[in-house]
């Protein structure tokens, strides 16, 4: 049965396939290598993890936010609705409240955006200030290496095309 699926398929002999390698290195050493590598990558979740829980505490006011939007738009729609059954007279505040709920849902939805784009500043902010204050960096690696120029340099640098070498006078 297998050689029938081999030539069906244009597979190699299944001899060839389960040939094992001999391995030359040291099981153990592997092994603990992998180890080593596995318990970086779990103190480095562990980080991640505390870090997010950090932000899922700012998840109540998201979910706050949220629910304030949508009954904010339920009232809207069901205002919308109602200034479109009453006469033309008493439609227009009746509209005028409805475009206030809607304010409402749009100023709810920002306030939410906002504190998680100020909440990841933050935590990027603390992020480069425990790189830089860490012992033996020198801060390099995340925030890369800075230049100071003046404005002067700065011209000089944008004129100079990187074809022409700037004329020696």
């Amino acid at each position: 049965m297998t050689e029938q699926l081999e030539k069906e398929f244009n597979l190699p002999p299944i001899a060839e396939v389960t040939e094992v390698p001999i391995s030359t290195t040291n099981p153990i050493v592997e092994i603990a290598d992998n180890v080593e590598i596995v318990n970086n990558k779990l103190s480095i979740s562990e980080k991640i993890n505390t870090a997010l829980k950090e932000i899922r505490s700012q998840d109540n006011h998201s979910t706050e936010m949220d629910d304030i939007a949508d009954k904010a738009l339920d009232s809207y729609e069901q205002l919308m609705a109602l200034g479109m059954n009453v006469d033309s007279m008493s439609a227009g505040k009746i509209f005028a409240e409805a475009s206030t709920f809607l304010k409402l849902a749009m100023e709810s939805r920002d306030a939410k955006s906002r504190s998680r784009a100020t909440e990841l500043d933050l935590m990027l902010k603390k992020l480069r200030i425990d790189k830089m204050n860490t012992p033996g960096s020198d801060g390099d690696d995340a925030l890369g290496a800075t230049q100071v120029f003046d404005r002067n340099d700065l011209l000089k640098i944008m004129k100079d095309d990187p074809e022409d070498p700037p004329e020696e006078t």
